[in-house]
């Protein structure tokens, strides 16, 4: 329902999400609201800040804000990028995504969205050897923790989770041994990860707290018979959330217009914080707030109709679909401690006004794979 009053209302200063990270909420869990064993939480504030400062500087974008490339989606304004220069694409899982850091000494760290930082126990760490035996240090990777399907082998999952199997997949890179890989495009970075650390593994050791895997990216007009083929989600072995098209160009930190994605029928979630209104006898209606240009959270000028599943998420980040001309809630995210900003909430409402079609988008890149 569409509010009619000011929507530039602008929460409590003591609501409002610092541009510099300020305080470690110590309730914070490491996966979907739970701790993992083998993983604990960094709790001394000097040591998360010159870490976040240290991942910033390395991936050469924000030290107060979670540094990593971030897609916009993929329109039919937008489309026709894929015809103008050579792309490539890969699945992104559906999962929590996460900073993987491995300073000099394999001390073994993860950065998430709110810019918490988590500690690897060393009777947990991952397995991370190179070819000649000595250990993988000082690298930085972009990633999504998840699960691997039920039963993916015999494909008679059903979409469903495994219980026990936690993979973090690499996506990105950022550095490795030692070696910035900012300057290489996303193909060669990935490459220079299998070669250094997948490659290697030759499996997973006991008691590490996630297995490693990867994704590979393909030349966007050759995954029209592979992953962009209707029964690929059905056939890859984590739940996938959609495809992520890159230009084969040098890394970037921030959002990137260049970077595409795309998930048919879209319904292009969006994270806010909810907020119940104060001084109203039972109201109806619960307020949603984003990110504003002015690093303050401003009220949104629709609502959410206020049910006894969110009754209880008053001020808490949540992630919401729009359908038939109003919000509905999807779930509460615990790795946001911000809602979506006015530019990526603009974006989203757009492209689900301007849809990609898979048969457009099937015959954009066959377009493209016939005239080069």
């Amino acid at each position: 329902m569409r509010n009619q009053g000011n929507s530039r209302i602008y929460l409590p200063q003591k609501s409002r999400p610092d541009s510099v990270f300020t305080r470690i909420e110590p309730n914070t869990k490491f996966l979907d609201g739970h701790d993992v064993e083998g993983v604990h939480l960094l709790t001394d504030f000097e040591q998360v800040r010159e870490l976040q400062v240290r991942l910033g500087r390395f991936s050469k974008g924000p030290e107060d804000f979670f540094p990593v490339n971030w897609p916009v989606s993929l329109t039919t304004e937008n489309i026709d990028k894929l015809k103008s220069s050579p792309y490539v694409v890969a699945p992104k899982p559906s999962g929590t995504r996460f900073l993987f850091y491995v300073d000099s000494d394999g001390g073994m760290f993860l950065e998430n969205m709110t810019q918490h930082i988590f500690r690897v126990d060393e009777g947990h760490a991952v397995k991370m050897v190179s070819s000649d035996g000595r250990p993988v240090t000082d690298t930085l990777l972009d990633g999504v923790l998840c699960k691997e399907k039920l039963n993916h082998d015999d494909n008679c999952n059903g979409g469903e989770e495994n219980p026990k199997k936690l993979t973090l997949v690499i996506r990105d890179s950022i550095r490795c041994n030692g070696v910035e890989l900012t300057t290489r495009n996303i193909v060669k970075r990935i490459d220079f990860v299998k070669e250094k650390i997948i490659k290697p593994r030759e499996g997973s050791a006991q008691n590490e707290v996630f297995t490693l895997d990867i994704v590979e990216y393909l030349e966007a007009n050759e995954a029209t018979k592979s992953y962009l083929d209707p029964k690929f989600e059905e056939s890859y072995k984590y739940p996938t959330r959609s495809f992520v098209f890159f230009p084969l160009k040098n890394y970037s930190c921030y959002t990137d217009y260049d970077v595409l994605q795309w998930a048919e029928n879209d319904d292009q979630q969006c994270s806010f914080r909810l907020m119940i209104p104060k001084g109203i006898q039972e109201p109806k209606e619960a307020e949603l707030f984003m990110f504003g240009r002015s690093c303050a959270e401003i009220k949104w000028d629709e609502t959410i109709l206020l049910t006894d599943e969110i009754r209880n998420l008053d001020g808490c980040i949540v992630d919401c679909r729009y359908v038939d001309q109003r919000w509905m809630f999807v779930k509460q995210r615990f790795d946001r401690n911000i809602p979506n900003g006015m530019r990526a909430l603009e974006g989203k409402l757009h492209a689900l006004k301007h849809p990609v079609s898979r048969d457009l988008l099937l015959a954009t890149l066959e377009n493209y794979a016939r005239f080069h």
